[in-house]
């Protein structure tokens, strides 16, 4: 029995189950060459370096070694994704008001299928 789990014997509580599933560090080895690799990896992914070891040994374990890993937003890039959305909208409103003051409705409305297009084949991927 886990040193911590000696007070909650028997109990069946779920504070207890939780902890028996809780992450735990564990310790690995890696020569410093292949230490960078893994570094150079975790950064074109956009990833701390633990979750990038963490979802490849858990992709073998799994048989889904093939598959990439789940992508994760940091905070910064979601506050740039949101700061150039709100950009992207200001200016896209100005420019519909000149095409449409300009006569150029026809030429609006297919910019604006283009993007829903490729909005919509976009979130298919995913």
């Amino acid at each position: 029995m886990a040193q911590n789990d000696r007070g909650n014997s028997g109990t069946g509580s779920k504070s207890a189950a939780k902890r028996s599933d809780a992450r735990q560090p564990r310790s690995i080895r890696f020569s410093d060459s292949e230490w960078r690799l893994i570094e150079k990896a975790a950064t074109r992914h956009g990833v701390p370096v633990g979750e990038l070891v963490r979802a490849g040994a858990l992709a073998i374990a799994e048989d889904r070694l093939g598959e990439p890993p789940p992508a994760t937003l940091s905070k910064g890039h979601a506050a740039l994704i949101e700061a150039t959305y709100r950009s992207v909208y200001m200016m896209a409103t100005l420019k519909r008001d000149e095409l449409l003051d300009a006569e150029r409705g026809r030429e609006l409305d297919d910019l604006v299928a283009a993007a829903r297009r490729t909005m919509a084949e976009t979130m298919d991927d995913g």
